[in-house]
């Protein structure tokens, strides 16, 4: 049904209600009206639903009538066209020319059916490919936390087949935060040095990839240190993680491969440079945390823990093999006069210059650690008596004449040292490092800088 209809029975409801308003209410009394209301809706509601029933059935009918006329109507047939035969034989037996499909577009000559120029154009495309199956084994190096020469193997193998035909070198700080060493570098040809400074490449400011295109100079450059190739574009990325600088990755390239961009590429140098520069501030933290646990915060040596299963182990080693340890106990004769002159922080400054020290003037085989308090030692491997007595003589020379500068003051103080040797004056690690403490007490209440043997607690 329409609106149309819809506003007429409306209006022929609101009629009856406002007739029925008016009936005064001698003749029908209030509760009559609203009844007479209700019946008076409920005719005009079932008139109204007759009629549209009706015509919904009409035109279902006249639906149905349609559809059955067009399936009974005949198919329409299409009669190819004949040539006409001629009368001469010639015409008769000429091959009849094949009948084209009238439906088929004429194409001019030379031309093909779009559909065929899309499938050969679809070969000739060049499409950007991302060698996933490289990628996935250097991703697993890392994920397994493989050792660091590792990781760059399998770096330096999977560059070459992310950016084809191109040259690139891996720099890392050496053995200064002053300049970055070549790691390693790949390419048919040179484009940088092998040390470089970090001002000389433009990501180490910037903090991001720079790109320089030396063809239009459109991208933006500054770095110095590609002078060996300055053609087509290259890529330079700082290797960061955790803010903190850890080196530069280079990557030159004359032509980049067919169907990849600049974006292409500077996306694949983002992605290496950041997993890489994730990994190695993660052995950064490796390392730090295993040198916190064994080291000692204030004088970067070796702690007790440390010491104490490093003698036990060489103890072990030592009854294997027949060889000696010497352990050299010191302690610094002037903490109490600075810590009451100075405070505790100059004792931790004196502390801390002993510590840098004293790594100098032992063997590299040598083990140097903080015992406790303000007592330092010093392990010594295979060293026999007079060996660890000659090294114990040179620590307290060198360090008697130390002058360290703290404010306006001078810091210096002299060391008393004691000395015991495995066998000679002990068999396992409690004696050893007993005879010493006591030898070094010894040396501490005669006076101060000097060196006792563990000899002398067996004449007491």
């Amino acid at each position: 049904m329409s609106m149309f209809s819809y506003i007429v029975w409306l209006i022929f409801f609101c009629g009856g209600v406002v007739g029925t308003y008016f009936i005064p209410d001698a003749k029908i009394p209030l509760e009559g009206k609203f009844v007479f209301i209700g019946a008076w809706g409920a005719v005009l509601g079932f008139i109204y639903y007759s009629i549209a029933k009706r015509k919904a059935q009409d035109a279902e009918a006249d639906f149905a009538e349609a559809l059955n006329e067009s399936k009974q109507s005949p198919k329409t047939q299409y009669v190819p066209v004949v040539p006409t035969v001629a009368a001469d034989e010639h015409k008769v037996n000429a091959p009849i020319p094949p009948v084209r499909n009238p439906f088929e577009s004429i194409l001019p000559p030379g031309a093909m059916p779009v559909k065929e120029a899309f499938a050969k154009a679809e070969k000739h495309v060049a499409k950007a490919v991302f060698p996933l199956d490289q990628w996935n084994v250097f991703c697993k190096e890392i994920l397994k936390n493989r050792p660091f020469p590792e990781v760059i193997e399998a770096l330096e193998k999977v560059l070459p087949k992310l950016f084809p035909n191109a040259a690139g070198i891996l720099y890392m700080y050496g053995d200064v935060q002053s300049e970055l060493c070549k790691i390693f570098s790949f390419g048919d040809y040179v484009i940088s040095d092998d040390k470089i400074m970090p001002m000389e490449c433009a990501s180490f400011n910037k903090g991001d990839i720079v790109v320089t295109d030396y063809k239009s100079g459109k991208f933006s450059g500054g770095c110095t240190h590609l002078h060996h190739h300055p053609q087509g574009i290259s890529f330079c990325a700082p290797i960061e993680g955790l803010e903190e600088h850890f080196g530069i990755l280079t990557i030159q390239a004359d032509e980049l491969p067919e169907g990849e961009d600049v974006e292409f590429w500077k996306a694949k140098v983002s992605i290496v440079a950041a997993t890489f520069g994730l990994y190695v501030a993660n052995q950064n933290l490796s390392i730090r945390f295993q040198q916190h646990s064994i080291r000692d915060s204030l004088t970067g040596l070796f702690n007790k823990r440390y010491m104490e299963e490093s003698l036990r182990r060489e103890i072990f080693s030592a009854a294997r093999h027949k060889t000696p340890i010497g352990i050299i106990m010191m302690y610094p004769d002037n903490v109490q006069q600075i810590q009451s002159t100075r405070g505790r922080h100059a004792v931790d400054q004196l502390l801390w210059e002993l510590g840098q020290r004293l790594p100098n003037f032992i063997r590299n085989e040598d083990i140097p650690c903080r015992f406790e308090g303000d007592v330092l030692c010093v392990i010594l491997p295979g060293a026999e008596l007079k060996i660890t007595r000659d090294r114990a003589e040179k620590i307290r020379n060198e360090i008697s004449q130390l002058q360290i500068s703290y404010g306006d003051a001078v810091l210096a103080t002299t060391l008393s040292l004691g000395v015991s040797v495995l066998p000679v004056h002990a068999t396992d690690v409690e004696s050893l490092i007993f005879a010493a403490q006591a030898s070094m007490q010894m040396a501490s209440n005669n006076g101060g800088n000097r060196v006792v043997l563990a000899d002398a607690l067996q004449q007491r």
